[in-house]
C-alpha cells in the first residue's frame, strides 16, 4: 500500500510533533497520521483531534545503550536508534562501535530516516555474525535539518564482533547516520524559520527537524537562522543577516520574561532591513513558544534605538506569516458556466458577466476579494479555453488563450496570476502605474526531471515563493525564481510526498504551510500535506461520494466538489466538525466551489 495515505488518530505526541506553530482551526480537521507511516486506513470511530501548540521538552524515548546479553540483531536496532542523538559526534551511537569502526564513521552528512525494518543474519559463527538490516527509505534528514521526502529500499550490512562479553559493530559504515523511523518521531521535533521574500515584505516558512531540545532552544535556532535559508529557498527568499553576522554568545533570558539576542557583524544597513531581520528572529522564537520581549542588539548598541527596550510581536504584526487580506467576499460556486456567491439561503449571481455566463470553466479569486481570473469556454473558432481576469463583479478581459488552460491562481498578491496553458506555466503580472498587463512563459524545464507527464495544474503558495504543481497525477513543490534579466522559473522541484499517488487532480493552498489534494481514490479522496516532509494525511471521508473532482481551502474550512455538490469541513459551535456538512445552496451536480 505503498501508494496510499496513512490515517489514524493523534495522539498527544504526534500533536507535538506536527505544530511548529498552532496553524488554527484547519489543523482541527485532520485525522493524522503517524509522522513517517506507509500505509493505513480511516478507523470507524475516527474524529478530528486538535493540534496543540509546540511544547517544550526532551525525548520520550531514552537512548539506548549496549549492554551484556544484547543480540547481535537487538544490538544493530539499538544503534539506530542511538543515532537520534547527535551531541559530541553521535557519541551515544559510537558506543555500539568497535574502535577502529568509530574512528572510520564519518557522521557528518544526510540522516536516512528507515521504516520497516528487517535484519536478517547472513553468516554467524561463537564470535562473529554478518548480518544484512533492510527496510523502507521514507525520509532524508539534511545536516542543515531539512526533512525531504524519498522512497526505495534500503539494504545495509553490518560485521560484528565480540569485545569482551559483548558484541560491537565492526564494519566500514557509510558516511552520514541512519535512523529508525520510530525513533525519529519521539526523538525530532519541527521548528520553523522565517526568511524574506525578494522584496522584504513577506515572510516565508523554511521547516526544520531538530533533535528534541534544540527545536525549542534560542540561541540553536537563530544560528540556524544565520546560516541561512535551505537548500532550494536560497535563491527565492532573502535575509535581514548580512554575511559575516553572528551571534555574541549564547541568547539569554531576561529577568521578568523575554530574551537579549546580541548580534555582530550587522553593520549599517537600511532600517528597512533591520526591521526585516527583527522580524525574522521574532517569528521564529515565537513560533517556537519563546516568548517577548526580545531585546536585540547589534554591534553593542540597539538594532534600532526606537525598540532599545525590547520588541513585541506586535512591532513586526506586519510580518505576520499567516496573516490574510479582510474580505467581504465569501464562498462562490460554478454551477452550469456562472460564477454565483453563495449565501445562507441561496446562490447569487456575482455582478458582471460571469454571473450570467454559461463557460466558466474554473476561477479563483485574490485574498482581498478585489480581482477574479476565470477560465471561459472559447465559443468561436481557434483556442478553446481563455484566460479573462478584472475586478470581482465587473468586466474582466481576456489576456491569454488556449487549448487548455488550468484553474488559475493568484498566489502572492492581486497583481499576479499563474496558471497553465497548453501544459506550459504563464505567468500574468499588473503593472498598475504603467497600467499594462505582462504575459510571461514560465521556464519548468526542471520539472520533468523529477516528474514525468503533462503539468495539469499550479497553485502558487500565499506566500508567493512555493508553488504546487500537478505533475501526471503526481504532486510536486518548487520554488519561484527570477533571474536579475527578469526570467522566472520554478526551481528545485521535488516530490511533495509519495503516499499520495500518481491520482491527484486538484490542490489548494489552505495556509503558507498546507496544501490541501483532491484525488480520484475511493479512498482518503481528500488529504493534506504540510510543507516539513512528511507524509500525506488524510480527512474524514466517510460520507463523501466520489469523485471529488475539486478542493478549496482556507485557514479556517475546507470545500470541495464531489458527485452531488459542495461539501464542507469546518467547525461548528467552535467545535471541529465530525463528518462534511452540505452546503445546501450549492448542492448541485458538478458545482464548484471557489474562496478567495
Amino acid at each position: 500500500m505503498s501508494g496510499e495515505v496513512a490515517v489514524s488518530r493523534i495522539d498527544r505526541t504526534t500533536h507535538r510533533r506536527f505544530s511548529g506553530r498552532a496553524l488554527t482551526l484547519l489543523l482541527l480537521l485532520v485525522v493524522a497520521a503517524v509522522t513517517m507511516s506507509a500505509c493505513g486506513s480511516i478507523p470507524d470511530d475516527s474524529s478530528p483531534q486538535p493540534i496543540t501548540s509546540f511544547a517544550h521538552e526532551g525525548p520520550t524515548r531514552a537512548i539506548p545503550e549496549p549492554h551484556a546479553g544484547m543480540e547481535p540483531e537487538a544490538l544493530v536496532r539499538a544503534f539506530l536508534k542511538a543515532t537520534a542523538d547527535p551531541a559530541s559526534g553521535h557519541e551515544a551511537a559510537r558506543k555500539f562501535l568497535t574502535t577502529s569502526s568509530s574512528e572510520q564513521w564519518d557522521d557528518r552528512g544526510d540522516m536516512v530516516v528507515v521504516d520497516e525494518i528487517s535484519v536478517f543474519v547472513d553468516q554467524r559463527s561463537e564470535d562473529a555474525v554478518r548480518l544484512r538490516l533492510v527496510g523502507d527509505n521514507v525520509g532524508t534528514l539534511k545536516s542543515n535539518g531539512q526533512l525531504l521526502p524519498a522512497t526505495g529500499r534500503v539494504e545495509t550490512a553490518f560485521d560484528l564482533v565480540r569485545v569482551g562479553d559483548q558484541w560491537r559493530i565492526n564494519n566500514r559504515l557509510p558516511g552520514g547516520t541512519m535512523i529508525d523511523r520510530a525513533q525519529f518521531d519521539v526523538t525530532y521535533r519541527a521548528a520553523t524559520l522565517y526568511f524574506t521574500d525578494r522584496s522584504l515584505r513577506r515572510l516565508v516558512s523554511d521547516p526544520r527537524w531538530l533533535y528534541a531540545g534544540q527545536a525549542a532552544d534560542s540561541t540553536v535556532l537563530v544560528n540556524h537562522l544565520i546560516a541561512g535559508p535551505a537548500t532550494d529557498l536560497e535563491g527565492s527568499v532573502d535575509s535581514g543577516f548580512p554575511d559575516g553576522a553572528e551571534l555574541r554568545g549564547p541568547i539569554t533570558p531576561i529577568s521578568g520574561g523575554g530574551v537579549r539576542v546580541e548580534l555582530t557583524g550587522i553593520g549599517s544597513p537600511p532600517v528597512r532591513n533591520r526591521t526585516a531581520l527583527a522580524a525574522q528572529i521574532i517569528w521564529t522564537l515565537n513560533t517556537a513558544d519563546i516568548g517577548g520581549p526580545y531585546v536585540i542588539n547589534a554591534d553593542g548598541s540597539p538594532l534600532i534605538p526606537e525598540r532599545a527596550s525590547g520588541w513585541q510581536l506586535a512591532d513586526v504584526k506586519a510580518f505576520d506569516p499567516d496573516a490574510t487580506p479582510s474580505t467581504d467576499v465569501g464562498l462562490n460556486v460554478i454551477e452550469s458556466g456562472a460564477l454565483l456567491a453563495v449565501t445562507d439561503t441561496s446562490t447569487v449571481p456575482v455582478g458582471g458577466p460571469l454571473g450570467t455566463s454559461r463557460d466558466v470553466e474554473s476561477a479563483d479569486i485574490s485574498a482581498d476579494g478585489e480581482r477574479v481570473a476565470a477560465v471561459l469556454r472559447h465559443s468561436g473558432a481557434g483556442p478553446r479555453y481563455d484566460l479573462a481576469i478584472g475586478p470581482y463583479g465587473s468586466q474582466p478581459a481576456t489576456v491569454i488563450s488556449g487549448t487548455t488552460i488550468s484553474r488559475p491562481s493568484f498566489g502572492g498578491d492581486t497583481d499576479t496570476v499563474w496558471t497553465v496553458v497548453d501544459g506550459r506555466p504563464v505567468q500574468w503580472v499588473r503593472d498598475e502605474a504603467a497600467g499594462a498587463d505582462r504575459v510571461t512563459t514560465v521556464d519548468a524545464s526542471e520539472i520533468a526531471k523529477v516528474a514525468n507527464g503533462p503539468i495539469t495544474g499550479l497553485q502558487v503558495c500565499p506566500d508567493g515563493v512555493r508553488v504546487a504543481l500537478l505533475v501526471g497525477g503526481q504532486v510536486v513543490f518548487a520554488v519561484v525564481t527570477t533571474t536579475t534579466e527578469g526570467v522566472v522559473s520554478l526551481s528545485n522541484p521535488y516530490i511533495a510526498a509519495y503516499n499520495i499517488g500518481n491520482r491527484a487532480v486538484s490542490l489548494d493552498w489552505a495556509s503558507p504551510t498546507t496544501l490541501m489534494i483532491a484525488r480520484d481514490s475511493l479512498e482518503t479522496p481528500v488529504v493534506q500535506l504540510s510543507i516539513n516532509g512528511t507524509p500525506a494525511v488524510g480527512l474524514l471521508s466517510g460520507n463523501l461520494s466520489t469523485p471529488v473532482r475539486a478542493v478549496v481551502a482556507n485557514a479556517n474550512t475546507v470545500y470541495v466538489g464531489d458527485a452531488r455538490g459542495v461539501l464542507r469541513l469546518g467547525s461548528t459551535n467552535g467545535q471541529p466538525d465530525q463528518y462534511w456538512t452540505e452546503v445546501e445552496p450549492a448542492m448541485e451536480p458538478g458545482a464548484v466551489p471557489v474562496l478567495p
